[in-house]
């Protein structure tokens, strides 16, 4: 008998979905894709459940007759190549005729269809790839293809979908990427009877401002390049626009969004720099060049494309990014945003003054101390910018200092004497003296330690105490990072944030918590969000996640200048942690340099 054996369609189609299908956003995905090639000019996405339960995609495109319908929901049916020659020509979004049976296989799908123009449409029903009926239905220009209870015949891949918010937030960034390239349709997408956003067609600018921040569309610089068979249309941001995660790039290849780590450091590299590491800027670009010059046929999910002469594209992308980065005044940063002294207070306004809620933080060039009864006094300007504050001035760091000790007891390391004196170099490491040697601290990492541990603490104990905001701040998030804040609200709320929510995708502020530096409170929460969605994907606890963004965004930096007493309180409460030797992330806080190592070091026998 032989061994091998030809596998039946049906499991087949099974095999294929799992490389075309893996989870709610790769059905979006899909049929999107079909209703743009349908011609369609508004598209109406309705999820539930994060798609799990529900994608439907009702669009008002060409149509299909009776014979077309069933025919599309077989494997390599398609109406947009016919011969090899095609392949070399691709300028639809789908063109294998894998999609439809591949989704179909999988899940309960109902599709209704009304070729233009015709008296008649028709009403299709498949289940787990078996076809189970087709019958005559009211005409409707358009099709709509609604997909029900993804892999309920395959229990073990419906496992390893994530919950309904992660899921959710996976189909945000696909329909993110159709509405960009497409900004001349119509979007409209609704997640349980939720509509998140309701898109006209506009011009590029309007639609990133629309569907991310008001802001953006301020800080937004054209590129525009062309180059014999490239070019290059879009938008880069300027420094306003930096995020701590890579989230919102956004490269198209023929009106195609593509995954190319090579191009995205072509435009990144183009910053030169103007960014720092672990800094990443917002683009929207469409390279456009002659299909004969890239493969779109070597992916199943056609999300990466292989250029012919990729060294000239690269080149090409990093030019026009330098190009447009030319006039500095357009590229740098408000001070509100990204200067060291945001990191600070801000100056009250008089008693008396209108207050009107910004989505940013006004800039601010002087700084406030505030003694025990919350009275404040202007503090001079500081001549450093990288280091706001003098080091002898203790007086205006009396807030970041009453951190270090008005929680939790001092329990001291045997092996650490407070005695002993601590000593700063460079604004960045402390070294003091142990008994084998020398110690040196990461004073970042250190204080992120003793945060992370007191707001684990916190999360599992009573909340920490909140400070009350004299005006609340008004936060307006995009769609993706809106959806992470409910998903982490719970626990920022026992870390003392108090947050409510304001309009669509906008909260407002209302407390934070006690000694946390008041004035910066809209950049804190967008690091907070980035940095949760950055390392959201590690196997750790949500708590865990929350706590270490929180202790990352809100520790002293490297550059911020101590005095004796700071120095000293950061040491004894990290040697006080269950673990002051590694931060959150696994990086290492303190460098052990033993005697017998400075010995060696100084030729001593």
């Amino acid at each position: 008998m032989s061994k091998i054996k030809i596998l039946s369609e049906n499991l087949t189609n099974k095999i294929a979905a799992g490389e075309v299908v893996q989870r709610p956003a790769s059905i979006i995905k899909e049929i999107v894709e079909n209703s743009i090639d349908a011609g369609a000019d508004e598209i109406i996405v309705v999820i539930r459940n994060g798609g799990k339960t529900l994608c439907e995609v009702v669009d008002n495109g060409e149509g299909m007759n009776r014979d077309d319908l069933l025919l599309a929901f077989e494997r390599y049916a398609t109406s947009k190549i016919a011969t090899v020659d095609d392949l070399q020509s691709i300028r639809t979004l789908g063109f294998r005729g894998e999609a439809l049976a591949s989704i179909a296989a999988v899940a309960v799908v109902n599709a209704i269809s009304t070729l233009r123009g015709a008296a008649e449409g028709h009403e299709l029903r498949i289940e787990g790839g078996i076809f189970r009926d087709i019958k005559p239905a009211s005409p409707k220009p358009g099709t709509t293809i609604s997909v029900r209870n993804l892999f309920y015949n395959i229990p073990a891949r419906r496992k390893f979908l994530k919950s309904a918010e992660v899921e959710f937030r996976h189909i945000v960034d696909i329909m993110q990427k159709f509405a960009l390239i497409r900004h001349d349709l119509r979007f409209i997408f609704i997640h349980n009877d939720k509509e998140i956003f309701n898109l006209s067609p506009g011009s590029l600018a309007e639609r990133i401002a629309n569907l991310f921040a008001p802001e953006y569309g301020q800080s937004l610089l054209p590129v525009e390049a062309d180059d014999h068979n490239l070019k290059v249309t879009g938008y880069i941001g300027n420094l306003n626009l930096v995020r701590a995660r890579r989230g919102e790039q956004f490269l198209f290849v023929n009106r195609r969004f593509v995954s190319d780590r090579l191009m995205n450091h072509a435009v990144t590299s183009g910053y030169g720099s103007l960014l720092a590491r672990s800094e990443f800027p917002f683009y929207c670009l469409n390279l456009e060049l002659p299909p004969p010059q890239i493969d779109v046929n070597v992916h199943p999910t056609k999300m990466e494309v292989k250029f012919r002469e990729q060294e000239q594209v690269y080149q090409f992308l990093k030019k026009a990014t330098e190009d447009s980065l030319k006039s500095v005044t357009d590229v740098i940063p408000d001070l509100a945003t990204f200067a060291p002294r945001h990191y600070y207070s801000a100056t009250p306004p008089p008693k008396g003054t209108q207050i009107h809620f910004p989505t940013s933080t006004p800039p601010s060039l002087e700084l406030l101390k505030f003694d025990t009864l919350g009275k404040s006094d202007v503090a001079p300007k500081a001549e450093n910018p990288s280091s706001p504050i003098a080091a002898g001035d203790s007086a205006k760091w009396q807030e970041r200092a009453r951190r270090f000790v008005e929680q939790g007891e001092e329990i001291v390391s045997d092996d650490f004497r407070p005695s002993v004196a601590v000593y700063q170099v460079h604004n960045k490491y402390l070294i003091s003296q142990v008994k084998s040697g020398l110690v040196i601290i990461d004073q970042h990492v250190a204080h992120e330690r003793i945060l992370f541990e007191e707001a684990l603490a916190s999360m599992r104990g009573e909340n920490w105490k909140a400070q009350q905001l004299l005006f609340p701040v008004i936060v307006e998030l995009t769609v993706t990072d809106y959806s992470a804040l409910l998903e982490i609200l719970p626990f920022l709320e026992k870390l003392g944030f108090r947050i409510r929510e304001f309009g669509k995708q906008t909260v407002a502020v209302e407390a934070v918590p006690a000694g946390l530096r008041w004035g910066n409170e809209n950049a804190i929460i967008r690091e907070i969000l980035d940095h949760y969605q950055e390392f959201g994907t590690k196997d750790t606890s949500i708590q865990d996640k929350v706590a270490a963004a929180y202790a990352c965004k809100a520790a002293i930096k490297s550059g911020d200048s101590l005095t004796p007493e700071e120095m000293q309180n950061l040491v004894d409460h990290l040697f006080a942690t269950r673990n002051p030797y590694f931060c959150p992330h696994g990086r290492p806080i303190i460098v052990n340099l033993s005697l017998k190592e400075l010995d060696k070091r100084f030729e001593r026998t």
